[in-house]
């Protein structure tokens, strides 16, 4: 080792200096304090002899200076000391001191005290050399993580329409991680799918399913495709890359301002909470399914409930880690707190922010136990957006073919949108491989049985938009592809009656009806036919395409020269599919029998 002496009296320090190096020590020496310090610092030993009383400097602020300089390594003090009583000895101690040896000083006994100080010097320099290897790992694994947080936030985020008008939400993690995980994004009809979801297990772990069921999400939702058959892709996925033992209790919602209903899937989330315009709970949906990834779906599995929406309604959806919540005691926040909310004594717009002010009142700073998530969808905001939606519908059936008579110039600015596509880094039209208009033709028929069994129009979307996809023309050819399709099942072959829908408690017979003559249909058809032509200027340019598109029934069909379909009331149940086709195509015509309509939609580049 190597020894630094500091000691004024040089019989002392000679006599150490000789007794360490005959054990193989490297040894220096300092006459009082101050030197000792010098020489500390310019010889770095490994343990200090220190005397205590010394001119200039005396041991103790020696001492403390020594270890002030050493603070990033363990150097050993032992004080040399004639002082034998209690008070000198904790000064030793509090000035820095490691140990003591009392003068005059015993050989084997110093011998033993310096072998007991190396002991500990080395388990000192062990454990800060494990400590600063520790310290290098957590820094990977943190720029790892961090790496991590901002895929997963690009991945689950991009396209999310959270920040839509018509909701506001809360999502607050128990780790970086979040095992909640909450979407949002409208599908080409213009309906709005939300998923919660919550996987078994916090942090990183949990939140690795979130990234392949948000793809699937705005995939499928992109396409066109029912939050039924989301849920069973997103189950299927779950079970072939998640371990046995972790699963997602999730809730999927399909909000369709327009026919003023909301289907949902909830497979083990708490109770879905639609609240009046008073601020009165109106309505609880329990969760009626297992959650995701525990078995493969079963047809039953596959089955949404639909229930109608009141323009005033709101919506509140959340984890169970807000009703679990629990403050210093260990009491839980509860269900029952939660619904005390609801009796009408707060106004509606007041109902978020109360919550998490009594939330956070309640845990009282208590450890968060669980992921925590709450939204609100205010049906009342998503009523005023889908109204925008319908201007140029209604203006082009109003104008009914009269000549324009003026420039026209409308313009909406839809933020949720613009925060998408800047999260995203590119837009929808960007991602879209552009085809220039050509000759095709798709035709498509559909028995009773599978009709039963699959909704075939994500699948017919997918076709047309794979052949050609004319850029900001989706969502009116899904439009108006699907009020075909709606009209042909329901009416041609289910013999169903819009008008049924008027009242809400025709509204859920309407439904119940639906799916009871689904089940039993045996006969009949639908048939699709598509084709697409190129449309030319003078020049012979190609400039853009007409798609012709005939959907027939194998039903008897209906009167359509006394049908009065209109826009008006464009936010009612029903009764406005014809209109809303006439003003979307440049033709519409049905047959005789009125269960066959041909149709021809013009785009332009």
């Amino acid at each position: 080792m190597k020894i630094l002496i500091v000691d004024d009296d040089r019989i002392n320090s000679t006599i150490l200096h000789r007794l360490l190096s005959r054990e193989g020590h490297q040894v220096f020496s300092a006459e009082d304090g101050q030197a000792g310090v010098e020489m500390f610092d310019s010889e770095r030993p490994e343990l200090v002899l220190m005397d205590i009383r010394m001119p200039r400097m005396n041991g103790y602020e020696a001492a403390r200076e020594i270890k002030r300089l050493s603070s990033d390594r363990f150097v050993p003090i032992i004080f040399l000391t004639a002082v034998t009583d209690e008070e000198g000895l904790v000064q030793c101690i509090e000035s820095g001191g490691d140990d003591f040896l009392t003068k005059p000083f015993n050989r084997i006994l110093l011998q033993a005290k310096i072998e007991a100080m190396e002991r500990i010097r080395r388990l000192h320099n062990e454990l800060h050399s494990q400590k600063e290897e520790l310290e290098r790992h957590q820094e990977r694994v943190q720029q790892e993580l961090d790496i991590s947080q901002h895929l997963f936030s690009n991945i689950v985020r991009a396209g999310n329409l959270l920040d839509a008008p018509c909701l506001r939400h809360i999502s607050r993690p128990m780790s970086q991680f979040n095992g909640d995980l909450l979407v949002a994004s409208y599908n080409p009809a213009g309906g709005l799918h939300i998923m919660l979801g919550d996987f078994t297990g916090h942090g990183l772990s949990a939140a690795v399913g979130a990234m392949p069921l948000s793809e699937l999400f705005y995939g499928m939702t992109a396409q066109g495709y029912s939050i039924g058959d989301i849920a069973d892709e997103m189950n299927a996925k779950l079970l072939s890359i998640m371990p046995t033992r972790m699963f997602c209790a999730a809730c999927l919602l399909e909000v369709d301002i327009r026919q003023q209903s909301l289907m949902v899937w909830n497979g083990g989330l708490p109770d879905i909470l639609l609240v009046d315009g008073n601020g009165r709970l109106q309505q609880s949906i329990a969760s009626y399914h297992l959650p995701l990834g525990i078995r493969p779906f079963n047809p039953d599995d596959r089955k949404v409930s639909i229930f109608e929406l009141r323009p005033e309604t709101r919506i509140f959806l959340y984890s169970d880690g807000l009703t679990e919540a629990i403050r210093p005691d260990n009491q839980m926040y509860g269900t029952e707190r939660l619904e005390h909310h609801f009796d009408g004594n707060l106004l509606p717009g007041l109902l978020f922010d109360t919550i998490l002010a009594d939330l956070d009142m309640f845990r009282a700073g208590a450890q968060q136990t669980d992921d925590i998530t709450l939204l609100e969808i205010n049906c009342a905001r998503a009523n005023e957006e889908a109204v925008s939606g319908t201007i140029l519908a209604d203006l082009d059936m109003f104008r009914a073919g009269a000549q324009q008579t003026d420039d026209i110039t409308l313009l909406e600015i839809n933020c949720a949108r613009a925060n998408e596509e800047a999260v995203s880094g590119t837009t929808a039209h960007a991602r879209q491989k552009f085809i220039p208009p050509t000759n095709w033709s798709l035709s498509f028929f559909f028995s009773p049985q599978l009709l039963q069994t699959v909704d075939p129009l994500p699948a017919v979307i997918n076709a047309v938009m794979n052949l050609q996809a004319p850029a900001g023309h989706r969502e009116r050819i899904y439009t108006t592809l699907a009020e075909l399709y709606s009209n042909a099942l329901d009416h041609g072959l289910l013999g169903l009656d819009t008008r049924t829908k008027q009242t809400p408690e025709g509204f859920m017979r309407y439904y119940t009806m639906r799916e009871e003559r689904l089940a039993a249909l045996e006969h009949g058809f639908i048939r699709l036919e598509l084709t697409h032509i190129p449309q030319y200027d003078e020049k012979q340019q190609k400039i853009g395409g007409e798609m012709h598109i005939r959907v027939e029934d194998g039903g008897p069909g209906f009167d359509h020269h006394h049908v009065h379909s209109t826009l008006e009331g464009n936010l009612g149940h029903g009764g406005r599919g014809i209109a809303l086709v006439r003003s979307l195509c440049t033709k519409l015509a049905y047959n005789e029998a009125g269960n066959c309509a041909d149709v021809v939609y013009r785009w332009t580049i």
